[in-house]
């Protein structure tokens, strides 16, 4: 009897009359569509190093938000710093665009400048590797294995400057098999995104992997003066990987990577203060940020200055061969690892980062050549980890030395170099070197107490110099102000903690850290002698009690966070006017108070959830006080910038099974925040008052994942917003805007 023949019995007995082999297709297509669910869904069990070891993320006693490459990709999040808005008490801006350092805001704590000599408090980390300068960063945010967001002072074994927490993006690794993938996608703007990885085994204890990937689009603004674009991108990033089977337990792993990009720089949105009525009388905000106010500076509305079209795709410059943003950077690190014994691992990781920039941008955001201006870093980073991770039945262990030293040299000059000679050469120059050299000692013991309780112990020594130098040929302000200065500093931070495990699947810790972010100098518009002087260090402690659990076979799961952070002299820029420079300062002291809650859902086989809260109240107490447009503001009471009170973010998805012809997975996103100030002078120019924005994705993939066809819509609203707002004069200023609406489609195959 062939197989074609054969019947079942069903289970009353009954013969079903299905041939055996279309029951068994059938199963095979049920079996690929769950198969296929199972490999779009989003919510994972995510490894993490947090701790400088690899561990589930519900197993580690600190807030920390982590996602797989894997669930970056479905989400749509095409660059990684988008996870940005899935993250409670995290948010993100780039005053200048791909081309200035991003400043990540963790818990209201962020980079408060926006000079390259600066430093962040919330570090980026690149394959274990300190960014100390991460302009261009982004392009390289590709092809990536997971993102981890540690929250809190990471003043241990994250220590060089952590106070407000740390971003580390992990890329894929070359893997024993081959495999392949390739994406591109189009949108509006002519955007066109393709990338492609290429991974697998070369010679016998040899593996490879090659990522690269292009974006190029006609930027989302244009300039009603000359009709050119802005915020015009053409980048390139990849990475090179080979990793070496070293003897019995070793294994050497190489990366090469780099990127750059010739594009236009973003433009910024005029805003006149005074009512053009009545140049005596100050506008309201929402007229000033709406382009309707002038000033006796300029003698037009910010309205006016682009011919009425008063909105983030229409921004303005007198710059006659536009504004330009040139970057490359190239890195290479070395990461060794080889088990000593059966309990204790060596590690190193050795890294050389380069940095060159240039970028162009307009200030005043008007025709006319006032406030043109234009950057040059050219900055060389090497850094050196050895450690040593240890454990057996009841402790953990790490311990290690860290190295650092940074070489930078900016340039800062007005006008851009095109419209120079039209003026007889630079109205301002300032050339400055700065140098910076770091080592640390660092350790961690993790004891089991009883089976449920554990003690965590860890402590960071830093020392830290700083060599300062400027010349400035010709300047805005007189006398030139010229000079040079060191800077010596050391700090003992770390952490002492509580884990409870009461059942299998529960976490309950309550955690004391500290960190530390050493000073530095200004390194543009020093309108004084005075300005050339450091700022001393800003220092950190962290009070935290925290829970993760999770029920139901693990479906639904909830992190969840309370903590209390103390700045002492928080640093901060005071941008004054264009006429007086600016300042930096140990601002004061700030007190944080917040709480933060993550809840993952898998509510059906067909429907999931990710949800997140932010609480957050910060303080400053200070005794001093800034001029801005004219009115005195004192900082004694104020917020933090960009440090909304609450925010909110929400994933939706949605997946509806086609058999044999894959399955259709529906998503929506949103993310929300309250009201905010974007100044640290709290001024009302610079309030932003509450927004969402929503985002929204459908997307086929084949029965077996290779192929996936999606289309998405971001900011479906087209919501208008400000990510940046300063004060240059004494009636002016200008803003930043928020991308608008951006809608695609992207075809990806994996090979």
């Amino acid at each position: 009897m062939s197989l074609t023949d054969n019947h079942t019995t069903s289970a009353y007995g009954q013969r079903s009359g299905v041939p055996l082999k279309k029951s068994l297709l059938a199963l095979a297509i049920a079996s690929a569509a769950f198969s296929a669910h199972a490999q779009q869904t989003v919510i994972e069990e995510v490894t993490v190093t947090a701790q400088k070891r690899e561990q589930n993320m519900q197993d580690v006693s600190v807030a920390v938000s982590a996602f797989s490459g894997d669930a970056i990709d479905r989400m749509g999040f095409e660059e990684g710093l988008d996870i940005t808005q899935q993250v409670p008490n995290m948010s993100f801006f780039a005053i200048f665009g791909e081309a200035s350092s991003p400043s990540v805001s963790l818990r209201g704590i962020s980079l408060v400048n926006f000079s390259d000599s600066w430093e962040s408090p919330v570090s980026i980390y690149v394959d274990d590797v300190y960014r100390g300068n991460p302009a261009g960063s982004a392009i390289q945010l590709f092809d990536l294995e997971r993102v981890e967001v540690l929250r809190g002072p990471q003043g241990t074994i994250y220590g060089r400057n952590t106070t407000g927490g740390l971003v580390h993006y992990v890329s894929r690794k070359p893997t024993e098999t081959f495999e392949a993938k390739v994406s591109a996608s189009v949108g509006n703007y002519g955007e066109t995104i393709a990338q492609g990885a290429v991974s697998g085994p070369l010679v016998d204890g040899v593996r490879g992997r090659l990522a690269v990937k292009r974006t190029k689009n006609d930027g989302w603004q244009t300039n009603p003066v000359d009709g050119r674009k802005l915020n015009e991108t053409d980048s390139l990033g990849y990475r090179g990987q080979l990793e070496f089977d070293v003897g019995r337990t070793g294994m050497f792993l190489l990366n090469v990577h780099g990127s750059e990009a010739d594009q236009a720089s973003v433009g910024f949105s005029h805003m006149g203060y005074l009512d053009p009525d009545d140049l005596s009388q100050t506008c309201s905000v929402n007229r000033i940020q709406n382009g309707e106010c002038s000033s006796n500076t300029f003698g037009f509305t910010g309205a006016e200055a682009v011919n009425g079209q008063y909105d983030p795709e229409h921004v303005a410059t007198g710059a006659s061969e536009g504004l330009n943003t040139t970057i490359d950077t190239f890195g290479v690190s070395g990461r060794y690892t080889m088990d000593l014994t059966d309990d204790i691992t060596l590690t190193s990781v050795t890294a050389y980062e380069e940095l060159d920039k240039f970028l162009q941008d307009d200030g005043d955001g008007t025709e006319v050549i006032w406030f043109d201006e234009q950057y040059a870093v050219d900055a060389e980073q090497y850094t050196q980890e050895l450690r040593l991770n240890g454990s057996n039945l009841d402790r953990n262990w790490v311990t290690g030395l860290y190295l650092y030293k940074d070489d930078r040299g900016l340039i800062t000059q007005a006008p851009t170099t095109a419209d120079a000679d039209a003026f007889g050469g630079y109205f301002h120059e300032e050339y400055v070197s700065l140098k910076s050299e770091s080592w640390a000692l660092f350790g961690q013991y993790e004891y089991d107490l009883t089976p449920q309780l554990t003690g965590v112990f860890g402590a960071r020594y830093t020392e830290e110099e700083r060599d300062f130098s400027q010349r400035s040929p010709v300047s805005f302000y007189t006398p030139r102000v010229e000079g040079t200065g060191d800077l010596s500093e050391s700090a003992l931070t770390g952490r002492i903690g509580l884990d409870w495990r009461p059942r299998e699947g529960t976490l309950l810790y309550a955690n004391i850290s500290t960190g530390f972010k050493s000073g530095g100098f200004s390194g543009s518009y020093n309108a004084s002698e005075a300005a050339l002087a450091p700022v001393s260090s800003e220092d950190a402690i962290n009070y935290e009690v925290g829970l993760k659990t999770a029920w139901a076979d693990g479906r639904f799961r909830l992190n969840a966070s309370a903590y209390r952070y103390d700045i002492e002299d928080y640093q901060a820029q005071v941008f004054l006017t264009v006429e007086t420079g600016s300042v930096i300062t140990n601002a004061g002291d700030v007190t944080g108070v917040g709480a933060e809650l993550e809840f993952t859902a898998r509510v059906t086989d067909n429907f999931e959830l990710i949800a997140g809260l932010g609480l957050l109240d910060t303080e400053f107490s200070s005794n001093q006080v800034f001029n801005v447009a004219g009115d005195t503001y004192t900082l004694d009471g104020n917020e933090l910038p960009s440090a909304p009170e609450a925010n909110t973010n929400l994933v939706a998805r949605y997946y509806i099974g086609l058999g044999d012809a894959g399955e259709l997975a529906l998503q929506a996103d949103y993310t929300w925040q309250a009201d905010h100030f974007l100044q640290i002078e709290n001024d009302p120019y610079s309030r932003q008052d509450g927004y969402g924005l929503g985002n929204a994705k459908v997307s086929w993939h084949s029965v077996t994942g290779d192929y996936v066809v999606e289309a998405f819509v971001r900011n479906i609203a087209d919501k208008e917003y400000y990510t940046y707002q300063n004060t240059l004069g004494s009636d002016w200023g200008y803003g930043v805007w928020g991308m608008p609406r951006t809608y695609g489609a992207k075809f990806s195959w994996n090979m």
